[in-house]
């Protein structure tokens, strides 16, 4: 079952965010990105550049997305877009509903919506985190449409929790991506 705790959490994160969230900003900083794996929290910052993400290359042959998470967890990462059958253009809502992460096993996903109501989701078996315009995240879209994403997520104060035992976590997740069908 450890291989389903990442689905899980995403999966409540997502209902969660969902009936949480409102539209999104437009504008904002650079995404911070980086490699790596995750791991608890140390009290010592991490560091960080800044830059873009994905460029259609990276970890996946549509795309991928870098994130990178401080604060009461750290983790960061390039993740592969999961293209269609996953992950679809929503016509109606103008935006993408697109998940990042191993296509089969564990470990790290991220879920956006790109919509008008603009949602980042990640979970990892350890922490659940959401993030929307209301919970202080910045969106901004280079590409928005059936063709394909690209853009940036910043969130500083993001709530989360742990997903062994609930508790909360205060993080600031920043990712940038660039996908394609």
């Amino acid at each position: 079952m450890p291989t389903l705790r990442p689905i899980l959490a995403l999966l409540i994160i997502s209902a969660i965010a969902v009936a949480c969230s409102s539209p999104a900003g437009s504008s904002g900083p650079s995404a911070q990105t980086s490699s790596g794996g995750g791991q608890p929290a140390s009290s010592a910052p991490v560091a960080s550049t800044s830059g873009g993400g994905g460029g259609g290359g990276g970890g996946g042959a549509n795309g991928s997305l870098t994130y990178q998470i401080s604060g009461g967890y750290t983790a960061s990462g390039e993740l592969p877009f999961i293209p269609l059958g996953v992950s679809l253009f929503d016509t109606g809502q103008g935006g993408w509903v697109a998940y990042f992460g191993a296509s089969t096993g564990g470990g790290a996903i991220i879920q956006l919506n790109t919509s008008s109501n603009s949602i980042a989701n990640f979970g990892d078996g350890t922490v659940a985190i959401i993030g929307t315009a209301a919970t202080g995240c910045t969106f901004t879209f280079d590409k928005n449409d059936a063709s394909g994403f690209k853009g940036k997520v910043e969130c500083h104060g993001t709530q989360g929790f742990k997903v062994v035992d609930a508790s909360p976590v205060t993080v600031d997740f920043s990712a940038s991506w660039d996908a394609h069908p």
